[in-house]
């Protein structure tokens, strides 16, 4: 069996049980996703499971800030000791240590009892070394009311919130390094996703549907994607901006354009939030001014997890989850009307000057005139 830890669902007061109860569910629902059964229950402030699943899918639930394949045992300590002798007799080790909690603070013996009574009792029969600072081996022993649990191992999760508790989100994808990480992020706190990606061109579209399928591994449920076509979108917006002479806009109206949409879409599936993988001043288009000017497009919450973060960051996060190598597996962001200089420095006054001029549609049209790949 798995004993579940989790800390910050802890604090949630009276929501506390709400909390707990769609972590099990969860858990139950990502098992099965895998193809696995599952018995899920909850004992003093731990969640127990009982699975043949693989325990690397324990690190992908969000909620879960450790879990350790326990042994269960009952509360005399001679019983406890018993299920010691019978963890590690095939362990190789030379120093060792227990680590008792009392989750019931109603036991016997204090936790630093049970520590060294269970202590001596290795000595004893093992002839090992106490060493309480990196141990070859750490005994952890745990105290409920009725039971308890002895384990050596004990591995980290995800933390954060159980997925989906927050409300549902739509969110921006576009294929690169920094829009899944921004996913994943809202993610762990708890946050229901739903992809939007706007689609330049086919072989990026195959990048994302694999970014989203491993994004889905940390969810109990398969993620939805969402396509839009990109050069529809700015199918007026190109010719607009070059019959004024303000191609170097292009970047803010597609954004915002990008944001106005999503907000439509959003409503409609009831979302309560746009999310993106924007971070302040790491390239030269997000900038705060230009971030401002965007924003005017929607009313709706737009979140932006990696807004503090850097690249170095931001990429270290991507390789601890697994969206790295997919993101860079195609070169380029495949946005074919990339003006040669991009305004960085966005006015919301000169914005809001040729807004009109720029969104209409039915101004007279003429052919898309771009420069390809310079991204």
């Amino acid at each position: 069996m798995i004993i579940i830890r989790y800390d910050e669902i802890g604090l949630k007061g009276k929501n506390r049980i709400f909390f707990e109860k769609i972590l099990m569910e969860n858990i139950e629902k990502q098992l099965k996703k895998i193809g696995y059964g599952s018995k899920v229950y909850r004992i003093r402030g731990r969640i127990i499971v009982e699975s043949q699943a693989p325990i690397e899918i324990y690190k992908k639930i969000f909620g879960i800030r450790s879990f350790s394949p326990a042994y269960q045992s009952g509360l005399d300590l001679n019983d406890i000791y018993n299920s010691i002798k019978l963890l590690i007799s095939n362990k190789n080790f030379n120093t060792f240590r227990i680590s008792a909690q009392r989750l019931w603070k109603n036991y016997n013996y204090t936790s630093v009892q049970i520590n060294e009574i269970l202590g001596e009792w290795v000595i004893r029969d093992f002839n090992k070394k106490v060493k309480l600072e990196n141990p070859d081996l750490n005994i952890g022993v745990e105290i409920m009311n009725d039971r308890s649990f002895i384990f050596t191992e004990k591995y980290p999760g995800p933390g954060g919130l159980p997925y989906g508790i927050e409300g549902k989100v739509l969110m921006l994808i576009s294929g690169g390094i920094d829009s899944p990480v921004a996913a994943y992020l809202l993610m762990k706190r708890g946050a229901d996703l739903i992809f939007i990606h706007y689609k330049t061109n086919d072989e990026i579209l195959k990048k994302v549907k694999n970014l989203v399928n491993i994004l889905s591994s940390y969810s109990p449920k398969n993620l939805d994607l969402i396509v839009e076509d990109h050069k529809k979108l700015l199918e007026n917006i190109i010719p607009n901006l070059e019959m004024i002479h303000e191609r170097k806009w292009t970047c803010i109206f597609c954004r915002y354009s990008m944001l106005k949409k999503a907000e439509e879409i959003a409503k409609h599936i009831k979302a309560l939030a746009i999310g993106t993988g924007e971070s302040l001043g790491q390239v030269a288009s997000q900038t705060l001014n230009n971030i401002s000017v965007e924003n005017q497009a929607t009313e709706m919450p737009v979140l932006r997890p990696l807004i503090g973060l850097d690249k170095i960051e931001i990429e270290s996060i991507a390789r601890k989850i697994g969206t790295f190598n997919e993101s860079i597996s195609v070169k380029g962001c495949g946005c074919p009307f990339l003006p040669i200089h991009p305004i960085t420095n966005a006015s919301l006054e000169k914005f809001l000057e040729i807004k009109d001029a720029v969104l209409k549609e039915n101004m007279n049209k003429k052919d898309f005139n771009y420069e390809k790949n310079r991204c």
